[in-house]
């Protein structure tokens, strides 16, 4: 049997982390999330083969695929998209290549889920696709399922407004091949859209519960990133103690850990430094004296300079955050940016290799942007910013007024 995961999306919403590398390859606790599902899927025995659908940044795939997991037991094929297909048409794209039925991972689901009882239930029933499900808080994300007694999916619709229930669509399917006949080749079509639908319509479709003890993270954005490792982290924390520290790190006496939290291989941290709960701090990486952290993921090869403080944050690989900074509020960092000293950012996103030495754009503010030029906007905040920081924006406000994409997008560029 052949399992294909679909890795060829652009990962919008995950930039600038996406920028630099494909949504697959995003880190989770410093290993790709490909290489989870890799390792979920190594333990299958009816699966013989692996076929990895690649399109943006399939290069980078490529390489990680000959350099790390050149003694995987299992085969990999490439089927690469001339251009973007989205779900079902990337399905499509492997149609030559896969058996009568076929395992479908989308590349972005962080999980432990159990591929073998999926292909199990899959079997033992009469419909031509069977869909994981799970349980979620906030079901308008995501396609929206509603089953009967037997485990038939009698209503499906993807992010609806109102939400009949909080059962989704999980990302992993059992799809046998003739569904595959209903997607025109060549052409970018929604899987989950498009084609679910209508076989939910023809009473084709089953769908199979996670069991209550499986985790599962669509990868999609910042917050999404942050949940996956808040859960691995606190499935470590059972484990192995409330922090996990590599032996070859060096952390002196008067640090302060405050688990759950993981210090990488090869990082340097310098006295007086605090670091709370729910931190990753990825190999190599240099913290120097009396830095605060606390819910922040560092993939690695990081520099944070003395009395910087992090909250709520991400830094891609090799960025340099410079001295007294103040960084919060799910601000994200590309890899190799560089921030000066003395800066304070709030909620922003930085692009790869930019350095920001003084406030170049607005933050994320949720209102009108007609409202926020001098004239217009009352002298203090209306969301509580620094004044110091205010009083940039409302001094720059007048020469580039801010267009919709930047601050529906919270870009610093």
């Amino acid at each position: 049997m052949k399992a294909v995961i679909l890795a060829g999306g652009f990962g919008t919403r995950l930039r600038p982390l996406s920028s630099t590398r494909p949504k697959p390859m995003i880190p989770v606790l410093g290993r790709p999330n490909l290489q989870y599902i890799l390792e979920n899927l190594e333990k299958i025995p009816e699966i013989d083969e692996i076929i990895l659908s690649v399109h943006y940044m399939r290069g980078e795939i490529r390489e990680f695929i000959e350099d790390k997991m050149s003694d995987y037991p299992k085969d990999i094929r490439f089927v690469n998209d001339p251009m973007p297909l989205e779900t079902g048409g990337a399905l499509k794209n492997v149609e030559d290549v896969v058996d009568d039925e076929f395992l479908v991972i989308y590349g972005d689901v962080f999980t432990n889920f159990d591929f073998e009882a999926l292909i199990k239930a899959h079997k033992e029933r009469e419909g031509i696709i069977t869909v994981a499900l799970t349980k979620v808080y906030d079901p308008e994300k995501y396609g929206v399922v509603v089953t009967d007694e037997e485990g038939k999916i009698v209503d499906f619709e993807e992010k609806p407004l109102k939400p009949k229930s909080n059962l989704v669509d999980a990302g992993i399917y059992m799809v046998s091949k003739e569904v595959l006949k209903e997607i025109p080749k060549g052409k970018e079509v929604y899987f989950e859209r498009e084609i679910l639908p209508r076989f939910v319509a023809q009473g084709l479709v089953y769908g199979y519960m996670m069991p209550r003890e499986t985790y599962w993270v669509d990868l999609g954005t910042p917050e999404d990133f942050f949940y996956a490792h808040q859960l691995i982290l606190d499935e470590i924390a059972k484990n192995n103690g409330y922090y996990t520290v590599k032996e070859d790190a060096e952390v002196p006496e008067d640090v302060e850990i405050q688990g759950p939290v993981y210090i990488d291989s090869g990082v340097k941290i310098g006295h007086g430094v605090k670091i709370k709960a729910y931190t990753y701090i990825g190999p190599n990486t240099i913290i120097e004296d009396r830095a605060y952290i606390k819910r922040s993921i560092l993939l690695g090869y990081d520099i944070i300079k003395e009395r910087s403080e992090l909250k709520d944050s991400i830094l891609g690989e090799g960025v340099v955050i410079g001295r007294n900074v103040i960084l919060k509020e799910n601000a994200v960092i590309g890899d190799y940016a560089r921030i000066y000293d003395n800066l304070v950012i709030y909620g922003a996103k930085v692009l790869p290799w930019k350095k920001v030495e003084e406030y170049e754009a607005y933050l994320k503010i949720k209102l009108d942007p007609t409202k926020v030029r001098p004239e217009l906007t009352p002298e203090r905040c209306p969301l509580g910013l620094p004044e110091c920081i205010y009083t940039k924006f409302k001094a720059i406000a007048t020469e580039k007024p801010p267009c919709d994409e930047c601050i529906e997008n919270q870009w610093l560029f």
